[in-house]
């Protein structure tokens, strides 16, 4: 009993290492990561570069394939460049093996580990962001290692533990059947610690210390392809059909491949002891860390076998590796295939293949514990289109004021419509942002959280402003003021300045931050419409008092008044963006 408490603190700490690990590289490269994940549409091949380097990066294939399913609920993927994404995933994923082969069975880290968390915690201390991150990076690599280590040592070695030996030896000599036995444990294992990395540890520590040969392990490998699919159908069940289909695109991708795998599973082995030979004299380090110090005094049989049981770690890494990558080079030209496939499967109604901008923030809140760094591009997207709805929406006022003599009444509904989709999208991206402060990001990533929460309600103001000027401008329709101000040349030119300075404000948002020289040409546009303004003011006042006519003038400075609101907020945003003016 005591052996499998010290097994499952070594899968714990691993697993916590890891953790660490991985946020700390998402915190370095969170930006990078952002601008691969442009990449994901498009076409396969860069789905598949995309999931490929991302899960490398996060060393989790679950965490890629579940934002990849949220991703496919939100109407942000479709489903054929999903499965591209899913097949980079797969390769992806293969690094954890080799990390754990080469460094955890090849070189002993157990006595630098310690210093190494202790070298990481005080880098963590210091005040630049980078630093920071670079020291969880290492407190998380030198807590995985001291994990594997006590896994190594928590695992008994087979030859001292005889009625292991035996139940073992009841299961492994039952030819091809034995594989499909541990086939199946690969899968049960992995459903059980709900991570193929965790799985992947125990698998290669398990080889490493003579348990299982290298055949049955790789059999447990492919099980563990399968058994990591559960995570994405977990998440999928209530999503969308075409997430599900997703989902059931992974695991049909997974289990094509053990099948073909099967037909030439003992040729396939074989050639990986042809790519990597036993090394016939290993090195002090790859025997102290395998355990193995009595290898001088080993001959014959004895001595085989610990060479082929130094080499199992290796050989299951790329055995790992040549599988993902074989069933990619197989199953990539046949993506469409696939997904008639998912679809057939799961029948029913195709889903809408654009989701609104309120539902896709919502699905990325609902996942963001998994996506953490890499839900802020998303969300930068989502706060792009409430920058989109306020452009719309003063192009709509513009153009109910133009024309008076027109039933504009279906018109001036959809922009109410607009109005009030902008308010509920402001809502849903503040308390995206709010969540999205309470997980641990960068320094630049924080920053630009705050930013947006700045700009978000901006945004809002800015929407509610230009449906000020639409209720305005049906005002003057409803009581029939056709007064010469609104139609000058001058508040027509007015209105085009303006439409530029809010285009301008909201373009900016797809940057990820305005220079100085652009601040200073909207400055310089906003002193220009101010002055304008006060103009277009002074002439209406004059004219109210010459004529005695005060109904339209009026209204005329209503709309002047809130045209000098939507600048105002427009001037904020771009604020905002700037890095030296923003009150960040």
């Amino acid at each position: 009993m005591s052996t499998a408490f010290q097994i499952l603190g070594s899968l714990g700490l691993f697993l916590f290492g890891m953790k660490l690990m991985s946020e700390g590289l998402q915190k370095l490269s969170g930006e990078r990561l952002r601008t691969i994940m442009r990449s994901m549409t498009g076409n396969r091949f860069k789905g598949l570069f995309s999931g490929l380097v991302v899960t490398a990066t996060i060393q989790s294939s679950s965490v890629t394939t579940v934002m990849v399913v949220s991703f496919v609920n939100a109407g942000l993927l479709t489903l054929r460049e999903a499965i591209g994404v899913i097949m980079g995933a797969n390769l992806g994923t293969t690094a954890t093996a080799w990390i754990i082969a080469i460094l955890g069975f090849k070189f002993s880290l157990s006595q630098i580990a310690l210093p190494i968390v202790g070298v990481g915690m005080a880098i963590s201390f210091c005040k630049k962001p980078g630093w920071r991150s670079g020291g969880e990076f290492l407190i998380g690599f030198g807590l995985l290692f001291m994990g594997l280590d006590f896994l190594k040592n928590s695992v008994p070695d087979i030859s001292s533990n005889t009625e292991a030996l035996r139940w073992i030896s009841q299961y492994s000599n039952m030819g091809f059947l034995s594989v499909l036995l541990f086939l199946a444990f690969g899968v049960i294992l992995t459903l059980i610690v709900q991570s193929s990395s965790v799985a992947m540890a125990i698998t290669i520590t398990m080889a490493a210390k003579g348990w299982i040969s290298l055949d049955l392990s790789a059999a447990i490998i492919l099980g563990e392809n399968i058994g990591t699919t559960i995570t994405a159908i977990l998440s999928s069940i209530p999503a969308s059909l075409n997430a599900k289909r997703a989902a059931l695109a992974h695991l049909i991708f997974n289990v094509l491949g053990v099948i073909w795998m099967m037909w030439v599973f003992y040729w396939f082995v074989d050639f990986m002891c042809w790519i990597i030979p036993v090394n016939p004299a290993p090195s002090p380090e790859t025997l102290k860390s395998m355990g193995l110090e009595n290898f001088a005094s080993l001959t014959g049989a004895a001595r085989e076998v610990a060479l082929e049981r130094i080499a199992l770690p290796e050989r299951l890494a790329m055995f790992h590796t040549m599988f993902n990558l074989t069933n990619i080079f197989i199953l990539l030209p046949f993506v469409a295939q696939i997904e008639k496939i998912a679809c057939w499967v799961l029948k029913g109604r195709p889903d809408r293949p654009h989701r609104t901008a309120l539902q896709r923030i919502e699905y990325l809140s609902s996942n963001l514990p998994q996506m953490g760094e890499l839900a802020l591009f998303e969300g930068q997207k989502e706060m792009v289109k409430l920058a989109e709805i306020s452009g719309e929406m003063f192009n709509g006022f513009v153009y109910v004021i133009q024309n008076p003599d027109k039933d504009l009444s279906d018109e001036v509904a959809r922009l109410r419509d607009l109005e009030q989709d902008s308010d509920k999208l402001s809502v849903a991206l503040t308390n995206f942002y709010v969540q999205c402060s309470a997980h641990d990001l960068s320094q630049n990533s924080i920053k630009i959280v705050t930013r947006n929460m700045i700009i978000v309600p901006e945004l809002e103001e800015l929407c509610d402003s230009c449906y000020r000027l639409i209720t305005l401008a049906r005002k003057r329709y409803r009581r029939q003021f056709l007064d010469q101000m609104l139609q000058s040349a001058a508040f027509v030119e007015f209105c085009a300045e303006m439409n530029k300075f809010v285009d301008f404000a909201d373009k900016s948002l797809n940057k990820q931050s305005i220079s100085n020289l652009d601040l200073e040409n909207s400055l310089k546009m906003r002193q220009k419409l101010d002055h304008v303004r006060k103009a277009l003011r002074r002439e209406a006042i004059s004219q109210m008092e010459s004529s005695g006519v005060t109904r339209g003038g009026i209204l005329f400075i209503e709309i002047l008044s809130a045209c000098e609101r939507v600048n105002s907020h427009a001037m904020n945003i771009l604020e905002a963006m700037n890095p030296k003016s923003a009150d960040i």
